[in-house]
């Protein structure tokens, strides 16, 4: 697990400690990106208070800023939550992890939503030669890794179009989606099956397969996933794994949702 920052607020700039923790609470709620008026609103602040704290927020990455003056949960909000997880039912969201890796004898992320992006949360390496670049913290975008698209794939037209204007959908590789006519067949193609691919869309020579986790009302809060490197590992090979995959995200679902 990466080590997380402190909060730096102090108490002498008239914000205190329990306004930074309004503020964070009030950025947990949401699962979008969400307005300074509306953050503020809901952690009992003024604008100029609420912007103030917000610049200490993202400076240690327990906020990201968003475009249209949105703020979502940073990389170091979610590795804490992460922590926590791990002082309480950790153990068994570690155990199913590492019995899919130890069955498949694959690389095995778990992600979750960051704002506009994924954070790796857990990280099982591989047993073959290759090792993956990854490791737990990492941010990685929506529209072409598989766990970015079940995420995805839980939202509706006008939430997709939103987060496609804002975000952007960036080249990563010459196999990335980048319209969102594109995307949009490409997520409903994810909701038929099940389960999302990443076809070297965000690294060159890295093929995933992923399952969405989904909380009992039906929302995806993060993802489960395989990645092979594709000269290893062929493409039906890797297919083979989607039902130990989705069985793992079952899994995962009771523990985290």
């Amino acid at each position: 697990m990466t080590a997380t920052k402190p909060l730096t607020a102090k108490s002498n700039d008239g914000s205190g400690p329990r306004r930074v923790l309004r503020l964070i609470e009030a950025l947990c709620r949401s699962d979008e990106p969400t307005r300074l008026a509306e953050l503020a609103s809901a952690a009992a602040l003024s604008k100029p208070t609420a912007h103030r704290l917000l610049s200490v927020l993202i400076a240690d990455g327990w906020a990201v800023a968003h475009d249209g003056g949105r703020y979502g949960i940073g990389p170091t909000a979610r590795a804490v939550a992460a922590m926590v997880i791990r002082a309480g039912r950790e153990d068994s969201v570690e155990s199913v992890l590492v019995e899919l890796q130890q069955k498949i004898g694959q690389t095995v992320h778990l992600g979750m939503r960051s704002g506009d992006r994924i954070v790796y949360t857990h990280k099982v390496e591989s047993s073959q030669p290759f090792a993956m670049a990854s490791r737990v913290g990492t941010e990685q975008p929506l529209h072409s890794t598989g766990i970015g698209k079940c995420i995805l794939a839980g939202l509706d037209e006008a939430a997709l179009a939103e987060f496609v204007q804002r975000a952007g959908l960036e080249r990563r590789t010459e196999r990335t989606l980048t319209t969102l006519d594109a995307l949009t067949r490409e997520l409903a193609t994810v909701r038929d099956r099940g389960y999302a691919l990443d076809e070297e869309e965000n690294e060159a020579n890295i093929r995933c397969v992923a399952a969405p986790i989904r909380t009992a009302d039906g929302r995806t809060i993060g993802a489960v996933s395989v990645s092979t490197v594709t000269f290893v590992v062929p493409r039906d090979e890797l297919l083979a794994l989607r039902d130990d995959v989705l069985e793992t995200a079952e899994r995962l679902a009771d523990t985290l949702a």
